[in-house]
């Protein structure tokens, strides 16, 4: 996975670097304007609207027997991308836990465990509003992506 990265950031395949930097920059484009929901359905639309007439043009040829009936994705298809059931287990733990730790967190401060902190929470929602009303979701998905890269 980090030479892919690597090779993506070098371009040292141009083809793909291209694909990958151009969908990066059409999806940041688009959440400048619409939400995410919004955005992720037209990439699902954009793709079906690729894939399908391509499958239906080698089912024609299938049909005409111009074609030995191999399918256009079938290695897509034949990509294994199951997790263990080790990798199950650890993964729904981290997830559970912090579910449990957010929940707990909510709690105390929705319920006024510590006068202080809530008093704090209420400020930082309040602040909140006004900065929905000025930014998007790209401004916000930008900020929280350098807050968890650790970027200097």
């Amino acid at each position: 996975m980090a030479t892919k990265l690597v090779d993506l950031v070098y371009w040292r395949n141009m083809r793909t670097t291209g694909v990958v930097f151009t969908g990066l920059v059409v999806g940041l484009a688009s959440l400048f304007q619409l939400s995410a929901i919004t955005v992720l359905s037209h990439i699902c639309l954009g793709i079906m609207c690729i894939t399908f007439p391509l499958r239906l043009y080698y089912k024609l040829l299938e049909l005409m027997r111009w074609n030995p009936g191999v399918h256009p994705f079938q290695s897509c298809l034949d990509h294994d991308s199951t997790l263990t059931d080790k990798e199950t287990v650890i993964l729904v733990e981290e997830v559970v836990l912090l579910i449990a730790f957010a929940v707990t967190e909510l709690k105390r401060l929705l319920f006024i465990g510590s006068i202080f902190d809530s008093i704090k929470f209420v400020a930082l929602l309040y602040l909140l509003t006004y900065i929905g009303i000025l930014t998007n979701g790209l401004t916000l998905m930008i900020t929280v992506t350098y807050k968890f890269c650790n970027c200097s």
